[in-house]
């Protein structure tokens, strides 16, 4: 079962070159928005799980082996983006800072961040309804799920000091198993092409580490003392609503 999975993977990046082989297959391009569900759109400084996340953008292709007219094997290319709650992240990591830090003018702070962004490569098995005038399809999706981490940073430096204050984010990106539950609806424009409506449901998560630093400068260099690192992990809730083209190959 992964073997076939990872095949439909493939294809999805070299679909152009198989249209002559497998000409019972169809692909689609889809794009819509997206919007943080559960702990993930919270903006709470007391909850660890909140993810400051925002409405965002979502891109899918996906290509679609069909078993019989009522099951098929589909692979996707999830590509999902999400802005931050700037406020809410900076005022979190100005709540966390160490009590040896001293702060003698909070206008000294400066922040900045990247959005909530992963890309996501997902197989599973796909039910179709032919009601007449549209087909219904009921999928099921697992895979490798990459995020990519907001980079929040927050630095403290004021010139009065021999020194300044860094809370940033350890780590890049980290990878996790993703899952996606959808439904959608496909209405026939000619013999090769549908439009498709698409509502879908993912989860995963997101390991974030960070690291708070004081960097004292020195006549010789500097000197950095760690005086803070921690690790959490935030749960991926994401309903996504999208709209495309299905193009059939036969």
């Amino acid at each position: 079962m992964m073997k076939k999975c990872l095949l439909i993977l493939s294809f999805i990046s070299i679909c152009s070159f198989s249209q002559a082989q497998y000409n019972n297959w169809y692909f689609s391009f889809s794009m819509g928005g997206s919007w943080p569900n559960s702990t993930f759109a919270n903006s709470l400084n007391s909850d660890k799980l909140s993810g400051y996340a925002q409405k965002g953008f979502t891109l899918v292709i996906d290509a679609t082996y069909p078993l019989n007219d009522h099951w098929g094997l589909k692979g996707m290319t999830l590509i999902n983006t999400n802005t931050i709650d700037n406020d809410g992240m900076q005022k979190l990591l100005t709540a966390r800072v160490p009590s040896v830090i001293s702060v003698n003018d909070p206008s000294k702070f400066s922040y900045t961040s990247n959005p909530w962004m992963w890309n996501a490569l997902l197989g599973g098995p796909v039910f179709t309804l032919n009601l007449g005038r549209f087909y219904w399809d009921l999928q099921l999706l697992g895979g490798l799920n990459l995020t990519y981490l907001p980079q929040q940073k927050l630095q403290y430096n004021d010139p009065a000091n021999k020194w300044y204050y860094l809370d940033k984010n350890a780590t890049t990106m980290n990878s996790s198993f993703g899952l996606l539950a959808g439904t959608a609806f496909r209405f026939p424009i000619s013999q090769q092409l549908n439009l498709k409506l698409g509502l879908d449901y993912y989860i995963s998560d997101a390991t974030i580490s960070y690291q708070q630093t004081r960097i004292s400068q020195q006549a010789d260099g500097a000197i950095t003392d760690v005086l803070g690192s921690a690790s959490y992990k935030i749960p991926l809730r994401m309903i996504t609503g999208t709209i495309g083209f299905v193009y059939y190959l036969n």
